[in-house]
C-alpha cells in the first residue's frame, strides 16, 4: 500500500474540518423593490434665522455597484417643506416679519450605503438641484417667490432590519446664486436632522 495514502486522508479530512467551521458568508444584498419605485424616505426639519422648516423627502436609488455590503447609488430625490416656527420680530430687520414660508427641492447626487442584514446601517450622500421658495411678510413687505440652486449632503447611522434600514440623520444645506433683494433667502437650506427610512 503506498504509504503517502493514509497521510493524504488525514490532511483532507483536516482540510474538511477547517472549511466546516468556518463562518456561514452574509448573503449579498439585493433591493425588495424595483428601481422605479421609491427606495429610500427622509422626516425631518431644517433649522435657519430662527425658522424652523419641516421637511419630507422621497428618493429613488439606482445601484451602480453592490458587494457583501457595500453599495454606491445614484439619487433622485424630491421634497416638501413648510415652516413652522418663525424668527423673532425686530424692526431693524424685515425678514423678521415671515408669516409664512415653503422650500420644495428636486435633487440628483450619490451616495453610499454600508448594510448587512441585523446589523448596523450607515452611510451618506451628496445631492444638487433646483430649490423653489417662497416666504410672506407681516407688515408690508412684498411676497417673494423664487428659484435657485442648492446642495446638501447628509450622513445616516441605523440599523439594519432584514432588508430596510431605519435610523437618525443629520445633514447640511446651502443655496447659491441668491439675489441680494430676496427676503427669502434667509430662510432657505441650513443644517438639517431627523429620521430615514431606505429599502434600497
Amino acid at each position: 500500500m503506498n504509504r503517502k495514502l493514509p497521510v493524504l486522508l488525514v490532511f483532507s479530512l483536516g482540510l474538511a474540518s477547517v472549511a466546516s467551521a468556518q463562518p456561514a458568508r452574509p448573503t449579498e444584498h439585493k433591493s425588495p423593490t424595483p428601481a422605479w419605485l421609491p427606495r429610500g424616505v427622509f422626516l425631518g426639519a431644517t433649522v435657519r434665522e430662527g425658522a424652523v422648516t419641516p421637511r419630507v423627502k422621497v428618493q429613488w436609488q439606482l445601484t451602480f455597484f453592490q458587494d457583501r455590503k457595500d453599495a454606491f447609488a445614484l439619487l433622485l430625490e424630491g421634497g416638501l417643506g413648510w415652516a413652522a416656527s418663525f424668527p423673532a420680530r425686530d424692526v431693524t430687520k424685515p425678514q423678521s416679519f415671515l408669516g409664512s414660508y415653503y422650500e420644495h427641492t428636486a435633487q440628483v447626487g450619490v451616495g453610499y450605503r454600508n448594510q448587512l442584514p441585523d446589523s448596523a446601517h450607515w452611510g451618506f450622500q451628496v445631492t444638487g438641484g433646483p430649490v423653489f421658495y417662497g416666504a410672506h411678510f407681516d407688515g408690508g413687505a412684498p411676497a417673494d417667490h423664487r428659484t435657485t440652486g442648492i446642495v446638501e449632503g447628509r450622513i445616516h447611522l441605523g440599523y439594519q432590519f432584514g432588508a430596510v434600514g431605519a435610523g437618525a440623520a443629520i445633514g447640511y444645506s446651502e443655496p447659491f446664486s441668491l439675489k441680494k433683494r430676496s427676503l427669502g433667502r434667509y430662510f432657505v437650506g441650513g443644517p438639517m436632522f431627523g429620521l430615514f427610512m431606505d429599502w434600497r
